[in-house]
């Protein structure tokens, strides 16, 4: 018997009634849980999230992930109380800091010590959505606040976006989960785990869960996957960040910055429906605790979106 495992499907903007109509969709097929992304520029993943669970009712919702910098740890706490009461079982928490690139190049704010100022933000936010109430003294933030009378704290899990280790021996030691995006299943196993799992021993605690994407197209024509594949990563390649997950992986860029055809292979998840759906069991053979899969349509967009749909709900 094949054992079931925890999926999801992580949705991007725009346009936002794109989204929202995708989230009904999957909440449709049966896929237990979403994800909405966030740009450093662009319709806002936590707003998105906040209409979602208005117009759902049972499928997870998740900011995954939100950007830290722009906003204050307190400002992101009173946001999430509001699905408190909309979605009070169903929200999860995604925080992560960007790169620097975007925070610099496009905010103007200092990216100078991104793990001390996650451990800070997380801090402020499990103190307020965990505990009630925080009073913390750091170098990025100085709060002392306390939720109203009659507001139960709802305890949502905090993930955390993590890709290289320093943030991922973050995640193992505060947070409720790790995202990992762009991930060989080589660097899952040889650094993404075992480094969570020091982490955890830091704060004698269990390691929290590992959730990494999974790139998913519904075609066997691998000439599509590649094309595909370096259009997605065009986004990211200005970020060093993903140059020196791949090389670490084993799996280096290319000299001209692209994708190797061996990394998009390992990346992304194509195939018929039985090849798609192994992978993803390969997945979490691997030690992957949650596949978030993304889908890319390509000649019918709506059929093979609804087709991957339905292979993540039979998971």
């Amino acid at each position: 018997m094949t054992t079931t495992f925890p999926v999801g499907v992580a949705i991007f903007p725009p346009t936002v009634k794109k989204v929202l109509n995708s989230i009904k969709q999957a909440e449709q097929a049966g896929v237990p849980m979403a994800w909405v992304p966030s740009w450093p520029v662009g319709p806002d993943g936590f707003g998105i999230t906040t209409a979602a669970a208005v117009q759902t009712e049972s499928i997870g919702l998740g900011t995954g992930i939100s950007i830290t910098y722009p906003c204050h740890p307190l400002t992101r706490a009173n946001e999430a109380l509001v699905m408190a009461e909309l979605a009070p079982h169903r929200f999860r928490l995604g925080v992560g800091a960007s790169h620097k690139p975007a925070i610099e190049g496009l905010y103007g704010l200092d990216f100078a010590k991104p793990i001390a100022h996650l451990r800070e933000y997380v801090t402020v936010l499990r103190g307020m959505l965990w505990e009630g109430r925080v009073d913390f003294e750091g170098e990025y933030y100085r709060v002392h606040a306390a939720l109203p009378p009659m507001t139960t704290p709802p305890r949502f899990p905090i993930v955390l976006a993590a890709l290289r280790q320093n943030m991922l021996r973050l995640a193992g030691e505060v947070s409720d989960g790790a995202m990992l995006i762009w991930s060989p299943l080589s660097y899952v196993r040889n650094v993404a785990l075992p480094t969570m799992e020091e982490g955890a021993r830091l704060a004698n605690r269990p390691r929290p869960p590992l959730l990494v994407s999974a790139p998913i197209l519904l075609t066997q024509d691998f000439g599509k996957v590649r094309a595909a594949a370096q259009a997605a990563f065009s986004v990211y390649s200005s970020f060093p960040t993903y140059k020196k997950l791949f090389a670490e992986a084993g799996y280096p860029l290319l000299a001209d910055g692209k994708l190797s055809d061996e990394l998009i292979h390992e990346l992304f998840l194509y195939g018929d429906e039985d090849t798609i759906r192994q992978r993803l069991y390969s997945m979490h053979a691997a030690g992957v605790d949650e596949v978030v899969a993304t889908i890319s349509g390509l000649e019918d967009p709506e059929r093979e979106e609804q087709t991957i749909l339905e292979i993540l709900a039979s998971i």
